[in-house]
């Protein structure tokens, strides 16, 4: 890994030069915007790490400037403010300065970078005419959610905002989580019954879903479904602390198929000809089109900015060999879940690895409720 230290006048990162340099990395250390400018245009790096403020430049909106560019560069911002809506940041680490946090962090998501960076993803994404749009409402919430004084007045204001979207995070609300009695008829009667997290999981359903391509033999609302039933049972397998996280990766293992699938009709037609119904058909994927939905969808989230450990877990749903690397956590949850929704047998190796024979049954009944 390549990595870039954008730094101000103040050395803000020379701590983090210091410790980079003892583990010899291969990096360079630049301080101001137009060096910065320079060394991105003659070199090639995978990782840019800035200081919060850079010649009266805040970071973040550096980090705009560098993803429209050079969208495949991991973004990692040195910023107090971790609050602040940081779109176009993967990682933000505070002063003072976890130097070792930061240089763990780097090695453990280099191979899952270079796997989702690959010309032939990069190509990929780039030549679609329409996008789904990253969702810009969860993002507001995800970064207000982080204040200490956020109530639930702030996060129904931010939501009434598009009122597109509040009749369609209404309608997901009392779909998905109906529960006989009076329906929601307001953005403050879903956070009462459904709680924060879920709702925010909602949010993000209702934008990413308002993307509708065109692909014939592939249905939209299924893949809703799917979504939103992985996410619920991924979230009950984790750790309280873990489950909103568990919620959105369950959300968006899928995106990249409403991507990969827009490439080439023709491609997409044989695909479909060829797929076998409640078969992953990854290796189908890869001969048809050069790669996979997961590893498409797992760009797609770089370049939107969500953390290396959501991307990890769409990244991997489809690989439960590499999971067993890992304690049990969001990615683990995440292939388990998708499995059973779909009806299919988990890896046996994953299962004897997390101990899981002896809940495997409940788990199984859990994701037929939910289906």
């Amino acid at each position: 890994m390549k990595i870039l230290l954008i730094d101000n006048n103040d050395n803000q990162l020379l701590e983090l030069k210091q410790e980079l340099h003892k583990s010899r990395a291969q990096f360079a250390h630049v301080t101001g915007l137009n060096a910065a400018v320079s060394a991105l245009s003659q070199h090639q790096f995978n990782v840019v790490i800035c200081a919060a403020m850079v010649d009266n430049s805040k970071g973040s909106a550096i980090f705009e400037m560098i993803a429209k560019k050079f969208p495949a560069i991991v973004r990692i911002l040195i910023d107090s403010n971790e609050q602040q809506e940081q779109s176009a940041v993967h990682y933000c680490f505070a002063k003072p300065l976890a130097c070792q946090t930061i240089i763990k962090t780097i090695t453990q998501l280099s191979n899952n970078n270079q796997a989702i960076t690959k010309d032939i993803i990069v190509k990929t994404i780039a030549n679609i005419k329409v996008l789904p749009s990253p969702p810009k409402v969860y993002m507001q919430l995800n970064a207000i959610l982080k204040a200490s004084n956020t109530d639930s007045q702030k996060i129904a204001q931010i939501i009434q905002q598009d009122p597109a979207l509040t009749a369609k995070v209404l309608q997901f609300s009392n779909n998905t989580f109906a529960t006989g009695t009076k329906p929601m008829m307001n953005i403050s009667d879903a956070i009462t019954k459904m709680g924060i997290d879920t709702l925010c999981c909602i949010v993000m359903t209702a934008e990413l879903f308002s993307y509708k391509p065109d692909i014939k033999n592939f249905s939209i609302l299924d893949e809703q479904l799917h979504s939103l039933a992985t996410a619920k049972l991924a979230a009950s397998m984790v750790k309280q602390e873990l489950k909103q996280d568990a919620m959105i990766a369950g959300l968006l293992h899928d995106i990249g198929k409403v991507v990969l699938y827009e490439v080439n009709e023709k491609s997409t037609a044989l695909f479909f000809m060829h797929r076998i119904n409640d078969d992953d058909n990854i290796a189908l994927e890869n001969k048809i089109f050069a790669s996979d939905h997961s590893h498409v969808g797992g760009y797609l989230l770089h370049t939107w900015g969500f953390s290396y450990q959501i991307i990890e877990a769409v990244v991997l749903h489809h690989q439960p060999e590499k999971l067993l690397l890992k304690s049990f956590g969001i990615a683990q949850a995440v292939y388990l879940a998708n499995i059973l929704v779909r009806k299919q047998t988990p890896n046996e190796a994953f299962i004897e690895h997390y101990k899981l024979s002896g809940v495997i049954d409940a788990l199984t009944r859990r994701a037929e409720k939910l289906m």
